[in-house]
């Protein structure tokens, strides 16, 4: 599943996007008006200097010629400015194209002074922001513009006059009208921005989220809880009888058990949830501020309900616990539906011995090309095993964390044998290489059925507990706590084996860089807990 937050012709900005996300048809649409506006009045400015020119022999052509220089030069500048990060602050939009349209108002009437008055040529023009403001500014900013240009057209008739009473007014009732006509037209186009916006996002038999809408809902709420620190659920679910009912009982029934299936999951849930319908008789749920325990309680409370006409399949995942985008929480769920679809435990599957020996084997080849004869994934798999017995997690826990632990460097195999050989200090290309194998692991185990559940555990293992790390940055409880302690398993296997640039630390140097670096690179009870565990236990590693 692709989570894509929708491309948009325009600048997009720190990743955060307030406008686009809450109408990004409409956004789209009002910018490409924009910067076409912008064009016009770059032509307008352009005939106003071939009037000037036409009509050389009147007075003022020069101050009419500098008016169109200075519009032609606001326009320009407009030209060169990301509009697209404008646009997407609304406190800042609104303002800067009013007062665009204001200084393009006060020109043109400025312009139609210096030509003769109201009865100029010129004056004519001021319906054009009238009609940009139509096409491009909500209802409320045309109103204003409609507004503004009546009341520089009538300050031009009293103050300068040039045009009988009776053409002032028929001039202005045509603006008056203009106004309401365009007024009228930008709400119905917003009105049809929405209701598209709203159709390409709904499922139309169900009226819940499509596929479309629910991936960018997915992609804004994975953002919003990114940058709040708080964990987001996920719940997947298949209809396991979908087929047979529309096989015996017609399509006119499955419509009717599919609209049923949404109702019951929209009373279920909580106002801020959301449901979108993914595929035929796949529906997927999210589920803001709940980690994984909360999330397999809704995924069980989803299933109560549904069981009343319809048996199904549910698979939950939590952010940032089980991934932290949108295809790892997909999988996870994903991998735990088929495994409660297949009567397996969720907790735990197996993967095949033919796989396994495969991934061992590539595990072993990267110890080989790191030189030194040391088992060091072996060795942090032992490692990791006795710092998480002190949690007093279960067997089939802590043998899906010694997985992670010995394949935590098989991306390795991707990195070239002139980086990972390098015995002196490496550049920032060199740096950026080896900083790509923990994604590359994850991405080779999580195709090996039975292994998908610890594919963010070793995707995220050298994440640091500040946020200093890599891939993603992550800071403190956001990095998997399986992730955190194959870090340090894996930093203390480093430190006490003999490498070719420096000889091994003891055991008491090692523990003084963990404490050192404790809270900032490494998760201090997971220090702890090494500490513990090898004082307690006689673990003999080799040192070579």
């Amino acid at each position: 599943m692709k989570i894509r937050p929708g491309a948009a012709d325009t600048e997009r900005v720190g990743g955060k996007h307030d406008a686009f996300d809450a109408d990004p048809l409409g956004f789209r649409f009002r910018l490409r008006n924009v910067q076409a506006g912008v064009w016009l009045s770059v032509c307008c400015c352009l005939v106003y200097t071939g009037y000037s020119a036409l009509t050389w022999s009147q007075g003022h052509r020069t101050a009419v010629l500098a008016l169109a220089a200075v519009a032609l030069a606001a326009s320009l500048t407009l030209s060169v400015v990301p509009l697209g990060r404008l646009m997407d602050k609304p406190g800042l939009r609104e303002g800067f194209f009013l007062s665009y349209s204001a200084l393009l108002v006060t020109l043109i009437a400025v312009a139609a002074a210096y030509d003769g008055g109201a009865d100029s040529p010129l004056a004519t023009a001021l319906v054009l922001p009238v009609i940009f403001a139509a096409l491009s500014y909500p209802v409320g900013s045309m109103v204003v513009v409609g507004a503004m240009t009546l009341l520089s057209y009538l300050a031009l008739a009293v103050l300068v006059g040039g045009a009988p009473v009776a053409h002032v007014f028929l001039f202005a009732l045509v603006l008056t009208c203009g106004t309401w006509m365009c007024a009228w037209q930008a709400h119905n186009h917003q009105l049809q921005r929405q209701e598209l916006d709203r159709v390409s996002r709904t499922d139309p038999l169900t009226g819940c989220l499509n596929r479309r809408g629910f991936e960018e809902r997915f992609a804004t709420e994975l953002a919003r809880a990114e940058r709040g620190g708080v964990p987001l659920g996920y719940v997947l679910i298949d209809l396991d009888s979908f087929k047979e009912l529309n096989d015996l009982q017609g399509h006119a029934a499955g419509d009717e058990m599919l609209c049923w299936v949404v109702g019951t999951l929209t009373a279920t849930l909580r106002a801020v949830d959301a449901v979108g319908r993914l595929g035929g008789d796949e529906f997927a749920v999210l589920v803001p501020g709940a980690g994984r325990q909360d999330a397999a309680l809704v995924a069980d409370r989803l299933r109560d309900a549904l069981a009343a006409r319809t048996p199904s399949s549910l698979g939950s995942a939590a952010f940032p616990a089980d991934g932290t985008d949108g295809e790892e929480l997909h999988h996870q769920a994903d991998t735990r539906l088929y495994q409660v679809k297949h009567g397996r435990s969720a907790a735990y599957v197996p993967a095949r011995r033919r796989e396994l020996s495969w991934a061992a084997a590539l595990a072993q080849a990267v110890d080989l090309r790191m030189g030194g004869g040391h088992a060091h994934s072996q060795a942090v798999g032992d490692l990791a095993v006795a710092l998480a017995r002190g949690l007093g997690w279960p067997e089939s826990r802590l043998a899906q964390l010694r997985l992670a632990a010995v394949l935590h460097d098989v991306g390795k195999v991707a990195v070239p044998d002139r980086v990972l050989r390098n015995e002196g200090p490496l550049d920032d290309e060199e740096r950026a290489i080896v900083r790509t194998h923990p994604s590359i692991g994850a991405d080779m185990v999580a195709r090996i059925e039975g292994l998908e559940a610890i594919a963010p555990w070793i995707r995220h293992s050298h994440e640091h507990f500040d946020g200093s790390g890599y891939p993603r940055g992550l800071r403190g409880d956001a990095i998997p706590l399986e992730s955190r302690i194959i870090h340090v398993a894996d930093a203390f296997d480093a430190m006490t084996s003999e490498r070719a640039y420096r000889p091994a630390l003891t055991f008491e140097q090692a523990f003084a860089e963990l404490r050192g670096g404790a809270g900032r690179q490494f998760d201090a009870q997971c220090v702890d807990l090494l500490e513990c565990a090898l004082a307690g236990q006689a673990l003999e590693l080799a040192v070579t």
